[in-house]
């Protein structure tokens, strides 16, 4: 399956994060000249969290200096972001705080991201905040963990083996290898899909 319908409340999606028929649309990334692409994968307005794929174009790059009051944090896929001395790589995540200062942001040719939003989109705003949040690059491998902190919804760990999983709390499942994506509600099983997925629950 690999429209981006919003599932019911007792159903899991799954989708092929490689196929050709994901709904695309432009994004205008604040600070940026050209646009980025995005797929919706999932949002709900009652948590006030998303989760889209990013494809960026090549030679993409934002020189503004800046921040925003979403937290976010982004599983590369392919290529390469670069962000604040910072460099994301498949098999790495970018994880960013609210309010974190971003500087200095360019892609590699073919980037793309999963990306987790915790927060509402928008509200950019030039400079460092007297707030700033941090910012932190974990690799994706065994005894990744993100645990819960203020601005960033649930918690973040990579799981071995996931198929079938079930979780107490709804989740996202991500298998880079497999390049597959699946919201997994609370009580239900993971899609049986090998090998380690990166799992990020829900509060």
């Amino acid at each position: 399956m690999t429209d981006t319908a919003q599932p019911t409340a007792d159903a899991v999606l799954t989708v092929d994060l490689d196929a050709t028929d994901l709904t695309w649309a432009e994004h205008r990334i604040a600070g940026a000249e050209q646009p980025a692409r995005i797929a919706l994968l999932r949002a709900d307005a009652e948590r006030g969290t998303r989760t889209v794929m990013v494809r960026f174009p090549d030679g993409w790059t934002r020189d503004a200096v800046g921040n925003q009051p979403a937290g976010e944090e982004m599983a590369i896929l392919d290529g390469e972001l670069r962000i604040s001395g910072l460099v994301g790589a498949p098999g790495q995540m970018l994880v960013i705080e609210p309010r974190a200062t971003r500087s200095a942001t360019s892609t590699a040719d073919g980037t793309r991201a999963v990306v987790w939003f915790s927060g509402a989109g928008g509200g950019w705003a030039d400079g460092e905040a007297e707030d700033a949040g941090s910012m932190e690059l974990l690799s994706v491998e065994a005894g990744l963990e993100r645990p819960a902190r203020p601005g960033l919804n649930g918690a973040v760990a990579l799981v071995e083996e996931a198929a079938g999983a079930v979780f107490d709390v709804d989740a996202d499942v991500l298998w880079p290898d497999a390049r597959r994506w699946a919201f997994v509600p609370a009580g239900t099983a993971a899609p049986a899909l090998e090998g380690p997925a990166i799992v990020h629950t829900w509060s």
